[in-house]
């Protein structure tokens, strides 16, 4: 595909929302009318405010410590509000031999409660909330691990490979939570694999009349038919269609496998009918070329198609504090 066939590919999905997982707005992401978060896809015009900058965040970080956890409450970090297990509200009060600056107390008894208490963020420890909050930035903004190590001057080595890993665990969960499977009766799903040049094998699907549904997987070195059996059965909903022209795929699964789909998973193989769309095809000509860039493992797909989302937002950093917010709200419950 030449450059300028890419870049028009390119324009047709920024235009399609080629790049999103989903067409239902998730459960893990406010709608794309809601005012809690950007719309996918929209311009920095879409609302208030700027797109946040780290200069901003760092800004931000010389607030008092009690200002920095109003503000982590605000954007759903933090809880709005703790319940004792006295049965009071507790307040949240100035704490100066606490690592944030302060801890959850009760005006009635003298129970008092860390603040990231019941958080996503709990066992993130040792390093200031502010720091969290910068290296969160520095994650949703695909800095390396080594340059927000140097940016953030920590002498802790080990707290952003624990927090970007962490990261890479809400991808996971993420993905896994918004992309049901795809397909439906009567719906045809165009399946395609293809090879890395570090000979990595992904096999794919997407809908031939909903491109934004489409689901990734990486094979296992030395792959077979029970491996590409279970990725499609795994991925496509029962009843929907098959459509390939991928003489790799039809060879591994060979007749046999192609009985076997249809008879106990409902997934008919169709040889004959060609490909409605031409989009599709230059659809599966972006993802390898984009693909085809790295090494990928399953997890660091995840990652891959996650990014895509985000970068499809107006604000990055808003959007993974939305995923974990709303996949990890706080706890506000009496303990």
């Amino acid at each position: 595909m030449t450059e300028s066939s890419f870049d028009a590919v390119m324009a047709k999905a920024s235009e399609a929302g080629l790049l999103t997982i989903s067409t239902n707005t998730p459960s893990s992401v406010p709608p794309a009318n809601s005012e809690q978060g950007p719309k996918e896809g929209d311009e920095a015009d879409d609302g208030p405010g700027e797109v946040t900058t780290l200069k901003m965040l760092l800004l931000r970080c010389l607030d008092s410590d009690l200002e920095f956890i109003e503000c982590c409450q605000h954007v759903g970090l933090i809880a709005p509000n703790q319940q004792c297990s006295c049965g009071n509200q507790m307040m949240v009060s100035l704490a100066s031999d606490a690592l944030d600056g302060g801890e959850w107390k009760c005006p009635s008894c003298p129970i008092t409660r860390g603040i990231r208490e019941g958080t996503w963020l709990e066992d993130v420890r040792t390093i200031k909330l502010k720091d969290v909050v910068i290296g969160l930035y520095c994650w949703s903004r695909n800095y390396p691990e080594q340059l927000c190590q140097h940016e953030m001057d920590l002498r802790e080595v080990s707290y952003v490979p624990f927090l970007y890993k962490k990261c890479q665990q809400l991808t996971t969960e993420f993905i896994n939570n918004e992309i049901s499977n795809i397909g439906r009766p009567g719906e045809v799903v165009e399946i395609e694999q293809f090879q890395t040049q570090a000979g990595l094998h992904v096999v794919g699907g997407v809908e031939r009349n909903n491109y934004k549904n489409v689901f990734f997987r990486v094979l296992p070195e030395n792959w077979n038919r029970d491996d590409l059996v279970t990725a499609l059965v795994d991925q496509i909903s029962y009843g929907t269609i098959l459509h390939t022209k991928d003489t790799v795929l039809l060879d591994i699964l060979a007749p046999d496998g192609i009985k076997y789909l249809e008879k106990y998973w409902g997934l008919k193989m169709d040889l004959r009918s060609n490909c409605e769309s031409p989009l599709v095809t230059s659809l599966w000509a972006l993802f390898e070329r984009l693909i085809a860039e790295k090494d990928y493992t399953q997890n660091s797909l995840l990652e891959f198609l996650m990014r895509r989302r985000m970068e499809s937002t107006r604000d990055p950093f808003l959007f993974l504090l939305e995923v974990i917010t709303s996949l990890h709200p706080p706890c506000i419950a009496a303990s």
